[in-house]
């Protein structure tokens, strides 16, 4: 009969041996010392730490949980040095970042990694170590510090510009939240025309406001606050000889002014450039009371009975602060695209399965002005391979579509026409005549047709046609320049292309019970990929890198089509390869019969 064997103990077992190991057998023998277990512990020991840079001599203990090695070592430095060590929180060493991230691994391999980190906290921390060194760790997590030392109020703080000197901030509750839930959204804007702006793009319509209130303060440090935060009543005392002396002038009157409002914030755009973050301190001005407050510039604000400020403060918490404008937004795209995009502006005729992702991607990229155009409306066959769900089935995709993109990237401009592209051109010729570039993905030939008609008049907007082949293992873009471009020959003359990558039976359309109503096989992956290749030619065009008429195509996995039950009769690949993005001029011309 075989034995059992205990795998908890026996991964103890390894992790003590790892960290003897470690150690070294005679430092393990001499230094390391058994302590008796607390809660949830299976082994403890301590070890003795060298003097670090205060003078002070430290012990650590070194504890193994009774479920080790799913969760690690607990290292605890004794008497703790928090807010002395970089890294040392109130209950042991923070190892593994803020956000506690657990260690995972075979015993041995938990062990060193922790003894790995520990040791770097130790070297940053011992006798004759570089306080500049130091001083630079703090730095770099400063907020983590600051938090932990604060509890967080629950409001939702969003600004909606990034203050370029320091500032008064007024406010607006989010009107579309009627009822107190203690976590309600404030936007705050260094001026009210910014309010009202945001506020008619992101829910179509601009609110009744009453007298400005200005519950924030926007500044800049020039060097860092003492890593310690303190009481409430000597805040101006810690914060105020790290600002500049104007800056410092307004604060302290913003600070002094009486209000109605028990809660005010002072957000602290930390050293550094014009993009380094925000820490935003939520200023009590007497005792604790609800998070929730009155709505600021609405109707039932009048309500809030008048409050006078007591300085001062009785409470300080964090609170977190979003910025909302389009460079905070935009800020990890370095390639130097988003500032060519400030101004564009892009038409999508089509907003389906294929259109509606192009149009979110240019949004996302910083496309700041989008006109959608589409006569549909959503159905539950859409779903699968559409950007829209659920709860905007039945509404016209370009509406619905609109609302989204307003709803998640705010900054973005967006028109919407629940019509087909001719309408618009023949009421609205305004909507093409300022765009810069016209991405029509119909697959609606008569759409297509009115639009290479007028393309081939010469217009000042260029124009990019994109479709999926079916199974959308092959997409394709035709794109014309500004100018008088005519492509309608090489289709034929119900809209097939006539230099097609494959070849399906019935021609892989798949019709509908419903006059003239189709669609174009193919899965949700498949549309993503010949989006983002359509996307990213738009972005070339819009930057100026391509200026002449370009074919583009994008070929996935072509042995598969034979699998769906076509056959591939494109480019031919390399060996080994399985996707191919082609760019070159467009198709020679074929003659009728041909």
């Amino acid at each position: 009969m075989g034995v059992l064997v205990n795998q908890t103990d026996t991964s103890l077992q390894r992790g003590i041996a790892a960290l003897r190991s470690a150690l070294g057998e005679d430092a393990a023998h001499a230094l390391l010392q058994p302590a008796a277990v607390r809660t949830n512990e299976a082994a403890s020991y301590y070890f003795p730490l060298p003097v670090d840079y205060t003078g002070t001599e430290r012990r650590l203990r070194i504890s193994f949980p009774k479920n080790f090695p799913r969760s690690g070592l607990k290292l605890i430095v004794e008497p703790t040095p928090w807010l002395v060590w970089p890294h040392a929180m109130e209950a042991g060493l923070c190892l593994h970042g803020f956000q506690e991230r657990p260690v995972m691994g075979t015993p041995e391999y938990v062990v060193l990694d922790s003894l790995a980190r520990l040791g770097r906290i130790v070297n940053l921390s011992r006798m004759g170590s570089c306080s500049a060194t130091r001083d630079a760790e703090f730095q770099r997590e400063i907020t983590s510090y600051w938090s932990r030392q604060q509890g967080l109020s629950l409001q939702n703080l969003i600004l909606l510009d990034r203050p370029q000197a320091a500032s008064k901030l007024f406010a607006l509750s989010d009107p579309r939240q009627t009822l107190p839930s203690g976590q309600e959204t404030v936007w705050l804007a260094t001026d009210l025309a910014s309010l009202k702006k945001h506020c008619q793009r992101t829910i179509g319509q601009s609110p009744k406001m009453r007298a400005l209130e200005s519950p924030g303060f926007y500044a800049k440090l020039r060097s860092y606050p003492d890593l310690r935060l303190p009481p409430p009543d000597l805040l101006l005392t810690w914060l105020l000889p790290h600002l500049a002396p104007d800056d410092r002038t307004q604060l302290v009157a913003w600070f002094n002014e009486n209000g109605s409002r028990p809660n005010r914030w002072i957000a602290l755009e930390l050293p550094g450039d014009t993009s380094a973050p925000i820490y935003c301190l939520n200023v009590r001005v007497y005792g604790p009371q609800l998070d929730r407050g009155s709505k600021f510039h609405l109707r039932s604000g009048r309500r809030w009975p008048a409050v006078t400020v007591k300085n001062p403060p009785a409470q300080i918490q964090a609170t977190t602060l979003d910025v909302l404008d389009r460079t905070e937004i935009l800020s990890r795209d370095l390639s130097g695209v988003v500032q060519k995009l400030e101004r564009a502006r892009v038409v999508c005729v089509g907003v389906g399965s294929l259109g509606s992702t192009i149009a979110l991607q240019l949004a996302r990229s910083g496309v700041a002005h989008l006109t959608l155009i589409d006569p549909d409306h959503l159905v539950s066959a859409n779903l699968g391979r559409h950007v829209l769900g659920v709860d905007d089935l039945g509404l016209p995709k370009a509406k619905a579509l609109q609302k989204q993109i307003r709803k998640d990237l705010p900054t973005t401009e967006v028109m919407a026409f629940a019509a087909f592209s001719e309408a618009v051109m023949q009421k609205n010729p305004e909507v093409f005549d300022k765009a810069d570039l016209v991405v029509v993905t119909t697959a609606d030939w008569q759409s297509e047709v009115a639009l290479w008609r007028a393309k081939s008049d010469g217009t000042s907007w260029g124009l990019l046609q994109a479709w999926s082949e079916p199974h959308t293992q092959v997409g394709h873009a035709l794109l014309a320049p500004a100018g008088g471009f005519d492509a309608r020959n090489l289709f034929t003359d119900n809209g097939e292309f006539k230099h097609k990558f494959t070849e399906w039976p019935e021609g892989g359309v798949v019709a509908l019970p419903a006059c003239g109503e189709s669609f174009i096989p193919g899965g949700s992956l498949g549309m993503v990929n010949i989006a983002s290749m359509v996307s990213q030619t738009a972005l070339r065009v819009l930057s100026g890198n391509i200026v002449r008429p370009s074919w583009v195509s994008s070929i996935n996995r072509p042995d598969d089509v034979v699998t769906l039950g076509g056959k591939y009769i494109g480019p031919e690949l390399p060996s080994g390869i399985q996707q191919a993005q082609l760019e070159r001029d467009w198709p020679v011309t074929l003659e009728r019969g041909k």
